[in-house]
């Protein structure tokens, strides 16, 4: 009985609605700050949560300066992927503007207000639900885009491993994302990949990606009809610690989360579990046919994932009334 208890005030902890609350306080206080940057609002990221859910943070903040007509300054620091110093700007390492903001002359003082959670923003209840793969990929995309050195990287990786069109791309993401999305088994994630395959003879091999190496050991010796690349990844999970807290450069965890990302964006079709990381890959490749396996848990069914698994679910409805 208490250990249900235990559980059950872990879970409200966790909530949306209850962290929400909590950051009421700061979420005035930054929105009073920033109306005074007159048209730019300017937010320092220093959130200590995966790669891709500060991308998430950056897609609200992209959709609020849209709506309001503002500038957006997004830059991150500190946090799992920064310098313990907070120098450096790991967000503009990683991407670049398209926009020649240097040109633009500011004539007053911009306000950086530090965010270190999405709800201080308030975003996710306003604009999650307005959310469409495409649009938010022509939303990024109108304001950033990765930086040369990641494509260049992405490019050597696909010549060398020989990834395309015709290569099907599999993520599995495993750890503590069972919190988040109903677990799928080692088994029966390879199945779905084998019948993709056999639903899709233009496709010639196969190119995974996993933060767990057990999961990656398995997936080479599944008999496939195709041969299979792995991901160059190096940074992979210990045991069941997650790989952004598992002790690793910052810098170099968030490099690699990216360029895996975008490895999967240029696969022909993906086959995959719930998990930002390639989910982002639809964002990054919005045309790129997706079969997610299983969908997340209903208190964490987040964009894209859970765009993803409502399309899915609306064109296998229309095919079995077909």
């Amino acid at each position: 009985m208490l250990r249900k208890v235990v559980d059950r005030a872990k879970q409200i902890r966790r909530s949306e609605g209850f962290k929400h609350s909590v950051a009421m306080p700061r979420r005035i206080s930054l929105h009073a700050t920033q109306r005074l940057n007159r048209g730019i609002f300017s937010i320092e990221i220093q959130e200590n949560s995966g790669f891709f859910s500060v991308m998430q943070m950056v897609l609200f903040i992209l959709m609020y300066c849209e709506e309001k007509c503002l500038t957006p300054c997004i830059s991150a620091r500190g946090g799992l992927y920064g310098d313990a110093e907070g120098k450096l700007d790991w967000f503009s390492a990683f991407f670049e503007s398209v926009h020649a903001t240097s040109s633009v002359v500011i004539t007053h003082k911009v306000r950086t207000s530090t965010v270190r959670d999405l709800v201080q923003l308030g975003f996710r209840q306003r604009y999650e639900s307005r959310l469409q793969l495409r649009s938010a990929s022509e939303l990024f995309f109108s304001h950033y885009r990765p930086s040369a050195h990641i494509y260049e990287e992405v490019d050597s990786i696909c010549q060398q491993l020989g990834i395309g069109t015709s290569t099907l791309g599999a993520h599995f993401r495993g750890t503590d994302k069972s919190l988040e999305a109903l677990p799928v088994s080692w088994g029966s994630f390879c199945r779905q990949v084998e019948s993709t395959l056999a639903e899709n003879p233009q496709l010639t091999n196969i190119f995974v990606s996993s933060d767990e190496q057990a999961f990656i050991d398995f997936f080479l010796v599944w008999p496939f009809s195709k041969p299979v690349r792995v991901a160059p990844a190096k940074l992979l999970a210990c045991g069941s610690t997650p790989v952004h807290f598992s002790g690793y450069p910052g810098f170099e965890i968030g490099r690699e989360a990216l360029v895996s990302s975008l490895l999967l964006a240029n696969c022909g079709v993906l086959v995959k579990t719930p998990s930002y990381l390639s989910a982002w890959s639809k964002i990054f490749n919005p045309s790129l046919p997706v079969k997610l396996v299983s969908p997340p848990r209903p208190d964490a069914f987040w964009f894209p994932d859970s765009q993803i698994w409502r399309e899915q679910a609306a064109l296998d409805k229309a095919v079995q009334a077909a």
